[in-house]
């Protein structure tokens, strides 16, 4: 007797749904939850009037609708909450919302993505300034500051710089390029004596017993290597070398003819661009070695890759899981994995602003000095770096006592006994400055100038930290009534509540407005304080869930006690966003589901989470870019 297994069981009931479907008069992609939107909603939000800028139409034409996630929950928070539709417009009877807040439930938090089986698509880019830095430094063995008067660099939609669909190449980085190209070239390739004995580029040099162009050769083939992080197509070799031979015979010196050659390798695309080779195939597929050295290296170090790891590439034994997990092991223990905390951390939590966009008036302000602004950000950098690099549980990214300080950071903090300029690790005696909650950094960058911020820091904690946003406020959801904004004998608290009895804003408040408040003793650039203009600071706190809590000690122990999933979430979103450089899709949640799984298994150690995320299907695979009229055929419709 032949034997029917799960999927085509699947097959047949997908197949039945759809024939009834069909038999009742609708195509087997709608669904009376559909039609409710349609009857409902399009009248302000089809694709012509798209008031407050939201589509409905186009969304429930994009299949399956988790592509549109982010868009679907603000539509079901809005219907739940009765914001929408307005009062003054059609409302749908009780049983009809509730059918299509069910539908909507299904479709978005029910969606089935066993179904889904798509690596994504990575687009070419360029350099961020920071990767196109260290990439010089390691690639040259010179330190040089080369970016400082470049366009800054935009974060993406993942929230991070180097998100491809923000990586453009502007006329003006052009020239920047070229100029910061020509700086390295004179720097490493001196005119009047051979060059360094440590230099990764000249590692041979003309000599009785080999001819300059036999050395040339090998200088060019080797930094052709490196620099393209692949071993370059026949047509590169051919100009790049034919720029060195052209200088040479038009009389120029060796060392001219072979700066000209390396400026013509850091200047073309394959140096500029983050590209991997396209395979001729509708499927997903593996990548090779080499592009496997480089999502590694970008992802751990912001950098090119190394000796090591080119060799392994080029013996094609880098993708062997042993081999890629002792590879791992080794670059974490690398100076170099700082990045995962200056970088990576930074932009996550938002500290790369602090003494950028973030800063005080030095005359004002005379104790907040640059090097004081930059030992807070270098605290929380190491920190994290810490916490990977020894394999610490996530947790202690909230209830750590120890942390990294200086002599002028100390004194902020009111520790006693440190000196000097060098970061040292120390322990806080001070519970209300344990974990990320009691650093300055954060502190600073979640207020407005010169005052805290509750609503901005409670949003931060949810939305960046716990990935779990507030809705948007409703349009109609202004600021504070006039009546109670002037009245001098309420607390901003005070106020705030006030405000947020109104049902329309209650949604976004009653769990923002506790988390922000319970950091209302740090002042605006995270120094402890007891009262706020006269008045004692509250810093009680209340979750939807009930749970009561005051202030950072208490915030702390909530957040490990109910929120650690989510945070842990979070940070695999974060770094699989981040080593993929593009944002997540719908059909990366597998991904993102196998690796928490594994990560909650381990206790959420932070290398099993680098590990994971290096182990993944999108990390070692890929597909081709897929058209807007195909990419229905990436699920099976289920309607």
């Amino acid at each position: 007797m032949k034997v029917i297994n799960s999927k085509q069981i699947k097959s047949v009931i997908i197949a039945a749904a759809t024939w009834l479907c069909l038999a009742n008069g609708l195509s087997a992609v709608e669904h009376p939850g559909s039609a409710l939107i349609e009857n409902y909603c399009l009248d302000c939000h089809d694709s012509d009037a798209q008031k407050g800028e939201v589509d409905l139409e186009a969304a429930l034409g994009a299949k399956p609708l988790v592509k549109n996630i982010d868009l679907w929950r603000t539509v079901i928070a809005r219907v739940e909450n009765s914001d929408m539709p307005p009062k003054k417009k059609p409302q749908p009877k009780p049983e009809e919302r509730k059918r299509l807040l069910n539908w909507l439930d299904s479709e978005i938090n029910h969606f089935d993505y066993s179904q889904v089986d798509n690596p994504g698509y990575e687009p070419v880019r360029r350099l961020t300034h920071i990767e196109f830095s260290n990439t010089l430094r390691d690639l040259l063995g010179l330190d040089l500051n080369l970016v400082a008067d470049f366009p800054i660099d935009l974060s993406g939609k993942s929230g991070f710089e180097n998100s491809a669909n923000t990586l453009f190449m502007q006329p003006i980085l052009m020239e920047r390029y070229l100029s910061a190209v020509d700086k390295a070239v004179e720097a490493v390739v001196p005119l009047d004596g051979e060059p360094s004995a440590d230099s990764p580029v000249f590692v041979v040099w003309p000599s009785g017993k080999i001819t300059e162009r036999e050395v040339a050769r090998k200088i060019i083939d080797r930094f052709m290597l490196r620099a393209f992080r692949r071993p370059p197509t026949e047509d590169e070799a051919k100009e790049l070398h034919g720029v060195y031979a052209r200088s040479r015979k038009a009389g120029e010196s060796f060392e001219m003819a072979i700066r000209r050659a390396l400026g013509a390798a850091l200047v073309s695309p394959a140096f500029l661009l983050k590209s991997e080779i396209a395979q001729d195939t509708d499927e997903s597929y593996q990548i090779s070695d080499y592009e496997l050295a480089c999502r590694l290296s970008y992802y751990l170090w912001a950098s090119m890759p190394d000796d090591e790891l080119f060799q392994l590439a080029a013996e094609k034994r880098l993708a062997k899981p042993g081999v890629l997990a002792e590879q791992v092991t080794r670059m974490l223990a690398d100076p170099k994995a700082g990045t995962l905390g200056s970088v990576f951390a930074a932009q996550w939590l938002g500290f790369d602003a602090l003494g950028v966009r973030v800063r005080l008036d030095p005359i004002d302000n005379p104790w907040c000095t640059d090097t004081l602004m930059a030992a807070m950000k270098k605290e929380s950098a190491m920190v994290f770096t810490a916490l990977v690099r020894e394999n610490r549980p996530l947790k202690n990214l909230i209830d750590s006592k120890n942390t990294f300080v200086n002599e002028e950071l100390a004194k902020f903090y009111k520790l006693k006994g440190v000196e000097g300029m060098a970061m040292r690790r120390v322990s806080h005696t001070d519970k209300r400055r344990y974990g990320l909650f009691g650093q300055a950094s954060v502190l600073a960058v979640t207020s407005s100038p010169h005052r805290t911020s509750p609503i901005r820091r409670g949003e931060w904690i949810l939305n960046s930290l716990l990935g779990t946003p507030p809705p948007p406020p409703p349009p109609d959801a202004g600021e504070l009534d006039e009546e109670i904004e002037e009245n001098r004998k309420l607390s901003f608290r005070q106020k705030l509540e006030m405000h947020s009895k109104d049902p329309r804003c209650n949604s976004c408040h009653r769990e923002m407005d506790p988390l922000g408040f319970s950091l209302e003793n740090y002042d605006w650039f995270g120094r402890w304080r007891t009262k706020s203009r006269g008045r004692t600071i509250d810093a009680k706190g209340k979750l939807p869930s009930g749970t009561e809590f005051e202030g950072p000690v208490g915030l702390r122990e909530v957040i490990l006690a109910e929120k650690l999933d989510d945070l842990a979430r979070q940070v695999i979103r974060k770094m699989l966003s981040y080593g993929l450089g593009r944002q997540l899709e719908y059909y990366d949640e597998p991904a993102v589901r196998k690796i928490l799984a594994t990560f909650k298994k381990d206790g959420y150690r932070m290398q099993t989470l680098v590990r994971e995320v290096v182990k993944s299907y999108p990390f070692q695979f890929r597909k081709n870019r897929v058209e807007p009229d195909n990419e229905s055929k990436e699920v099976v419709n289920n309607g």
